[in-house]
């Protein structure tokens, strides 16, 4: 067969892969043939694999794995155990494997091909060739023999047609209308939503908390033809109830085969964060729109989830592990998780990653922080457990810069700074001020924004996903700006902004440039093909577009500390949702006039309401309000 045809069978392949929507069910004849075998060297990513790649002549393989990943154990076990793959590997490559979740640089360049991914690249580090999902030893042993043979006859070349996946770069920026940046994102969110099975999706079910969370927002914000994706989002939070465990609780990643309750069995830390994210603001929603019945099952939801980050991800001494492997080592995860939990504990679990990452902490920290916003009753340990997790970050992984390493600073992290741990960090740092009043979590906050400015900031606009590595050969030289890390960080900054603007702490001292840089990161990476390139994962851009569009609103709470009519009345904003809002406590005569006793005070940049009292009355003063002034 020639070079060109099997390299175009290769791209048809119904390759499986364990990212979401890339991965097919596994087999229970794969699953028990899946194991760790070790037949090769596998080399850490770094300047020594790349020398000696450059030095003796030798083609690039890089392995990027997750530890969940079930076919990122079968291929380890059939492919790479295979030997003739191994012999041919060992003799003419360097292979390099990386952890997904320990690399964000590494996860952001290739994760469009799900894992396990394998990046093909030139001895001097120049992309040849990256494939998705689970390779066939016979097949991959063959791609092989080629690539060695190109290399000696010096025709190893770029095979664009399979580079070209997820690869969009900000060549040019998108249009400086934000109404337009936000036409243009929706567009194309709204074409994968599923009217029949619900969730945005069609041929894998997956629970996009970023999509999900902005159909909320954009029905609260605009109203009229867009409050049907109010409905849809409710809709979708109730079918995508199967992927929820309901013996030891958590969200599996995702379902298969176009419905909700085939589903994939692991459990990742993001996930969960998403998950508490949007069952706390559907739960905000007022009584017309979400009835008792509805509101406990999305209460009962929600307690799930936070059970299994209390129990089972949940580190002693604070903070979250990582995540939650699909299958346990005697039962694929199929026949595990269909067990009662009494049934399970016959049986070795499956495997924890207990790594601790600034970025999924982040996720969820905030998280929680709005799940005890959505009922301080009911979820008030939701707290605790977020400030447990913040104490913890800031004592293992904040650098002396204000930024926040990936790993713990003890463990040998890599020195390098990722967009991705300071935005998130940054937001969920707000989250921990906005729940508590605490300054030192905003003071936080405004350390991490001054070390994304002096860092990561492209003075065409935009963050880079990362801080130079100095020792970065081939393509890696290139610093990229991912759009979802961008969004992040415009969402972190725009809300950090809105705090600061009426900040008397910060006397006269110029304003910080956070909104600007938001705009500009926004603009920077909203051309249509990343936008495209993104697809359902535009709904965090599309928050921090319609958040940067909207009218800011705040809402102040006025009373003494430890007051109990300015504690109800701050228990009653808690539960408000307005996400145009800032939320925030403040002493008599501050920045509102003493009127004697505890109120609330809610304001445009137009006007103010009158002092409001009533801690049962103020969602629905706050929602009336609102509507007539914006």
């Amino acid at each position: 067969m020639s070079s060109r045809a099997r390299l175009s069978l290769l791209t048809c392949l119904p390759l499986l892969a364990c990212a979401p929507e890339r991965s097919a069910a596994p087999s229970d004849a794969a699953r028990s043939e899946a194991g760790h075998a070790e037949a090769l060297d596998w080399a850490e990513f770094g300047p020594e694999a790349f020398e000696r790649a450059a030095a003796e002549d030798r083609i690039v393989l890089i392995n990027v794995v997750a530890t969940w990943c079930h076919w990122c154990h079968v291929m380890e076990a059939k492919t790479y155990a295979n030997p003739e793959v191994a012999a041919l590997l060992d003799a003419h490559f360097v292979v390099i494997r990386v952890d997904s979740d320990a690399r964000p640089d590494v996860s952001e360049r290739y994760g469009a091909w799900g894992w396990p991914a394998t990046a093909v690249l030139s001895p001097q580090a120049e992309p040849i060739l990256n494939l998705r999902g689970y390779q066939e030893a016979g097949e991959f042993a063959g791609l092989l023999r080629e690539l060695i043979a190109e290399r000696d006859a010096g025709e190893l070349q770029p095979r664009t047609e399979l580079l070209a996946r997820g690869q969009a770069k900000a060549r040019a920026a998108g249009s400086e209308d934000l109404e337009a940046l936000r036409a243009e994102a929706a567009g194309i969110v709204d074409r994968y939503y599923d009217p029949e099975a619900h969730g945005w999706g069609a041929r894998q079910k997956y629970p996009w908390w970023g999509v999900l969370d902005f159909a909320l927002m954009r029905a609260h914000v605009r109203g009229g033809d867009e409050l049907q994706w109010r409905d849809a989002a409710l809709a979708t939070l109730e079918a995508q109830r199967p992927l929820i465990d309901p013996e030891w609780g958590g969200v599996y990643q995702y379902s298969l085969r176009g419905v909700w309750d085939q589903p994939h069995f692991e459990k990742i830390a993001a996930v969960q964060g998403g998950a508490l994210e949007n069952y706390a603001h559907a739960l905000m929603l007022d009584a017309a729109v979400l009835d008792g019945k509805a509101r406990a099952r999305l209460a009962d939801d929600a307690e799930l989830v936070l059970r299994y980050l209390e129990a089972r991800m949940g580190d002693p001494a604070g903070g979250f592990y990582t995540s939650q492997d699909a299958d346990a080592p005697e039962l694929v995860g199929k026949e595990f998780y269909a067990l009662s939990a009494r049934q399970r504990r016959k049986y070795a679990p499956p495997k924890v990653d207990t790594a601790i990452y600034a970025d999924l902490n982040g996720r969820i920290i905030h998280g929680l922080t709005e799940l005890y916003r959505a009922d301080p009753a009911r979820f008030g340990r939701a707290l605790g457990l977020a400030m447990a997790a913040g104490e913890r970050l800031l004592e293992t992984h904040r650098r002396a810069d204000g930024g926040f390493s990936h790993g713990a600073l003890a463990g040998g992290d890599s020195g390098m700074v990722y967009l991705a741990d300071q935005a998130v960090m940054g937001w969920a740092l707000l989250g921990l001020f906005r729940c508590t009043a605490d300054a030192r979590w905003l003071e936080a906050a405004r350390g991490v924004a001054q070390t994304m400015q002096a860092q990561l900031v492209d003075e065409a606009g935009g963050f880079y996903a990362h801080t130079a590595d100095p020792d970065a050969v081939g393509v890696f030289n290139e610093r990229r700006k991912p759009l979802v890390e961008n969004a992040m960080a415009a969402r972190f900054l725009i809300e950090l902004h809105r705090i600061e603007d009426h900040d008397a702490s910060l006397g006269d001292a110029p304003q910080p440039p956070w909104l600007e840089l938001a705009r500009q990161a926004l603009i920077g990476v909203g051309s249509p093909d990343q936008m495209k390139s993104a697809g359902k994962s535009l709904g965090g851009y599309l928050m921090a577009v319609e958040l940067l569009a909207a009218t800011p609103v705040d809402i102040t709470v006025v009373g003494v500390p430890g007051d109990a009519k300015a504690d109800a009345l701050w228990t009653a904003a808690l539960r408000i949702y307005e996400p145009r809002g800032s939320l925030e406590r403040s002493s008599p005569g501050e920045r509102y006039p003493d009127t004697g006793s505890a109120a609330v005070f809610l304001c445009t940049d137009q006007s103010c309401s009158s002092p409001l009292r009533e801690p049962e009355a103020l969602a629905e003063q706050a929602a009336r309000f609102f509507a007539d002034q914006l």
